[in-house]
């Protein structure tokens, strides 16, 4: 073999490779409102229990496919320690106009609440979304006298999200609602993504073509 052909075998070895082994070394933070220092300890508490509800935020960055999300709630002290919550993402793709929360994309399974204020990390994830998505959290077992609920940060440092929230009726439709006049419904949440495999894969190609013309061109 020919010290050009074992060159451009090792290379596409190493291309190959950084495709079958993984994204990590790509992973960016494509939305993240978790800066308190505006609004620090506020949180927002939906009236009635088990009601589901969440933001609808804008990505920045190109990377989609979602491998670490995190969130931050309250819970009121002294609870009565059966509260649960669980963490969903969809697409804006339903209702009438096709802008509701339509499309599940992610459910996670049910997670124990803690007292006080608390950042709670979803990791390990490899969920693809669109440029614009709503995650939404539904708090159960809080009883009457407990609050449960999301803390409320503004403005997002990474990304963007609209002043209103979306509620999931008991119908399951879904409506939207403002905390108030003057406390934009922006939730604290930070998500990491990486690239989608078919992004990577066709920049890999690009990246072996232009590889290989160039050892072609040289012999």
């Amino acid at each position: 073999m020919t010290k050009t052909k074992a060159h451009l075998t090792k290379s596409i070895a190493a291309l190959t490779a950084s495709l079958l082994l993984g994204t990590t070394g790509y992973a960016s933070l494509i939305y993240d409102n978790t800066d308190a220092a505006s609004s620090k300890n506020k949180a927002y508490a939906p009236p009635g229990g088990n009601v589901e509800f969440g933001d609808q935020v804008f990505l920045s960055g190109s990377e989609r496919r979602i491998t670490d999300f995190s969130f931050d709630y309250f819970l009121s002290a002294t609870p009565s320690g059966n509260e649960t919550g669980q963490l969903f993402f969809y697409k804006n793709d339903g209702g009438a106009t096709a802008s509701e929360p339509g499309t599940l994309l992610y459910q996670s399974g049910t997670f124990n609440l803690n007292s006080g204020f608390q950042r709670l990390p979803a990791q390990g994830l490899s969920v693809d979304v669109p440029n614009t998505f709503t995650w939404t959290v539904k708090f159960s077992g809080v009883d009457l006298g407990e609050t449960a609920g999301l803390l409320v940060y503004d403005p997002p440092a990474v990304g963007a999200s609209l002043d209103d929230f979306w509620v999931k009726n008991t119908s399951g439709g879904w409506s939207t609602f403002l905390i108030d006049a003057n406390t934009p419904a922006n939730f604290a949440a930070r998500i990491t993504a990486v690239p989608e495999p078919t992004t990577l894969a066709l920049g890999l190609l690009g990246g072996l073509a232009l590889l290989a013309n160039r050892i072609r061109r040289k012999a």
